[in-house]
């Protein structure tokens, strides 16, 4: 898991643990780069969120996150992140529970798939082999992991997958998790789960499957609405992988496939079985590694290719200066920026060579050019087009990297590392001084006035992003320090500005104002997107901020919030009646307001000023007592009932987004009835 920023302010110590950062943010728990004060061993502190857990969730969510640590204490293996501890908050502390896991340098696979990152054929077939020998090393424990997804599967740096989140995992000798709780991830669910029966290996396999299905195909075999992928999983066979990804192997097809079947029975019979139906696909396909025992793997172990001869740096250095000259009047794309930073690291695995030409042509075809254009096509809000440069930051990027090719020149001259300081701490400046000029403008703009235009907004934001990611490339720490405070301050005018809408909306006679509801919202979710990339630029600092705009906001939030849930369920019937003739057109509008209430309490979640704990969860209890009800009623609807079900899927995507196990539940299983029953979707 990735490192994030390290905030101004972060709890004490927790247990034997030092925090030292924030590592991510979830909707029920904060987790921390720490160290362990007893070994100096560093590790990832997921801790609870007790004060944002209303009574009725309470007991499930902390049997589950026992049962996380139970489990992960038990299983050592090297594709499965280890739990080193397990352990509780004083009372004076809040009395959460917190996790103490190996900190894993990495990425969630779910990122590889979003961002369109392919891998290879072996790269994917390798990744699977090494999550199937975790489950078969899990399953000979009698553990079934339920909930096998990308999300749930941390690649390292090297590709070396670990399998994470054993929180609804099923124990034969437990009773935690009984046949017919639906607990999990609906589209990488086995059909047997959906039928409420009770899950065994063969459960996690088909689960796998569908991974390396999205994997190898480059797209789901189950795709559409939560209520339309239940359905297709029970009754429809997905098209081969092949199908999606012509490329494909045929081997692969067989494998998956079998992997997807509908009865048990008619999958692999362990994880083994799988890896090694995959090994043999992918021996056949011609892109097989060599397969060695977990202890000694490395995923991507093939011969190094043999040593080239080192290259020449008189002709680096011509190279080098023919592409710095040719900047001024050709844009920078990626990949001319590729080779620059290549020619970079070549000169410095080179031998012999003139370092004296070597840091001329740096400073003077490099770094003195580009610091003037550096600083006249510096972005800035509503700034002439005619001045911006789209390779703006490839150009700061370039900038910095020629700065520390400097630096490691052998024998480098001091004054010439001298100049190029001077340099950077010239564009430091400039950009320091813009975006103080800017954000107060920004300042300026969004407080004036009833109806500030948040679009506008955003993208001038954006480009003091641009201004503050630059400060970061040039290492201007001091200047990056101010920019973070300037970034808190915006976010407390967010907060305030945001506080002003909701109150207007709350405070008349007329409710929410009907007419305008869903410009409100779009407003709403526009300046909260703000806020939180404010915390995320500004250090995540948010114990920081004024206490009484927190809790002015959350009272705000909670009187938006009820009042929307309220006519929202007022009109459940009329609305669940117009579904059903209209094919769910009135749905739309529900699902809208409802993810705008949603994304309103994902936001109060962030804001953790000690002294608003109390709000946080008479907020989230209020919440949570209203979407609950709603959903049990919705739930009981009759099967033809179309625009109950659309309504049923907004509930279950609103829960899972807020962390809301239980309700999530409710609307699965409500769910569930349509799919078993075969109700087109």
């Amino acid at each position: 898991m990735p490192d994030g920023a390290v905030g101004a302010t972060l709890p004490g110590p927790i247990g034997p643990y030092r925090v030292e950062g924030v590592l991510g943010q979830g909707a029920m728990s904060v987790v921390y780069r720490a160290t362990d004060s007893r070994d100096g061993r560093a590790v990832a502190l997921k801790l609870l969120r007790a004060e944002l857990l209303a009574a009725a969730e309470r007991n499930a969510v902390l049997a589950r996150f026992g049962r996380e640590a139970q489990i992960g204490l038990r299983l050592d293996h090297p594709n499965i992140v280890r739990v080193h501890d397990y352990g509780t908050l004083d009372a004076g502390q809040g009395g959460a529970p917190y996790l103490a896991m190996e900190l894993v340098r990495g990425r969630e696979l779910k990122h590889y798939l979003e961002a369109d990152q392919t891998l290879s054929t072996p790269q994917a077939g390798g990744l699977m082999l090494a999550v199937l020998d975790a489950l078969g090393y899990a399953h000979d424990r009698n553990v079934i992991h339920r909930d096998i997804k990308p999300a749930n599967i941390v690649v390292q740096d090297d590709l070396t997958p670990k399998l994470a989140d054993f929180g609804i995992a099923q124990v034969s000798s437990s009773d935690l998790t009984q046949a017919g709780d639906l607990l999990g991830t609906p589209a990488y669910m086995a059909p047997e789960l959906l039928r409420g029966e009770k899950a065994d290996a063969r459960s996690d396999l088909f689960s796998a499957g569908v991974v390396l299905y999205y994997l190898l195909a480059q797209r789901r075999p189950f795709s559409g609405s939560v209520a339309t992928v239940m359905q297709q999983i029970l009754f429809v066979e997905p098209p081969p992988p092949s199908h999606g990804n012509p490329e494909l192997p045929p081997p692969f097809d067989t494998v998956i496939l079998k992997a997807l079947a509908k009865a048990p029975a008619d999958r692999y019979p362990s994880a083994a079985a799988f890896a090694d139906a995959l090994r043999h696909a992918l021996a056949v396909a011609g892109t097989a590694r060599v397969a060695t025992p977990a202890a000694e793997r490395t995923l991507f172990n093939a011969g190094l290719p043999a040593a080239a001869p080192p290259p020449d740096r008189d002709a680096l250095t011509a190279a080098l200066e023919s592409a710095l000259r040719a900047i001024p009047g050709q844009p920078l794309d990626e990949r001319r920026l590729a080779e620059l930073l290549g020619l970079l690291a070549d000169w410095q695995s080179g031998q012999g060579g003139d370092a004296g030409r070597w840091q001329a042509v740096i400073l003077g075809a490099g770094i003195g050019p580009l610091t003037d254009l550096i600083i006249a096509a510096a972005p800035a809000p509503r700034a002439a087009p005619a001045t911006q440069r789209r390779d703006w930051m490839p150009l700061v990027r370039l900038f910095a990297a020629l700065g520390r090719a400097l630096a490691a020149t052998p024998a480098a001259d001091p004054t010439n590392i001298d100049r190029a300081r001077m340099s950077a701490a010239r564009i430091g400046f400039d950009l320091s001084g813009r975006f103080f000029l800017y954000s107060g403008e920004l300042n300026r703009v969004l407080m004036d006035g009833d109806n500030p235009d948040i679009q506008m907004l955003s993208l001038d934001f954006l480009r003091l992003e641009i201004l503050q990611h630059a400060l970061e490339e040039l290492g201007a720490e001091a200047e990056l320090a101010q920019s973070r405070s300037a970034m808190l301050m915006f976010a407390v005018q967010v907060i305030r500005k945001v506080t002003q809408i909701l109150r207007a909306c709350t405070d008349g006679n007329d409710g929410l104002a009907r007419f305008g509801v869903a410009i409100i919202l779009a407003n709403i979710e526009e300046l909260i997107v703000m806020a939180q990339r404010l915390f995320e630029t500004g250090g995540q600092a948010t114990g920081g901020l004024p206490q009484d705009a927190v809790a002015e906001f959350i009272a705000a939030a909670g009187r938006f919030a009820a009042l929307s849930v309220e006519e929202l369920r007022g009109e459940v019937g009329q609305g669940s009646m117009t579904g059903s003739m209209t094919g769910g057109g009135s749905a739309d509008s529900f699902a809208a307001r409802l993810r705008g209430v949603g994304q309103l309490y994902l936001f109060a979640t962030r804001l953790t000023a000690p002294d608003c704990a109390p709000l946080m969860h008479s907020l989230s209890t209020m919440l949570y007592g209203l979407v609950a009800g709603l959903t049990a009623d919705l739930g009981n609807a009759p099967v033809d009932d179309t625009g109950a079900r659309t309504r049923l899927v907004a509930l279950a995507e609103m829960a899972s987004g807020l962390g809301w196990s239980e309700v999530e539940r409710i609307a699965l299983t409500a769910l569930r009835r349509w799919a078993v029953a075969g109700v087109a979707a």
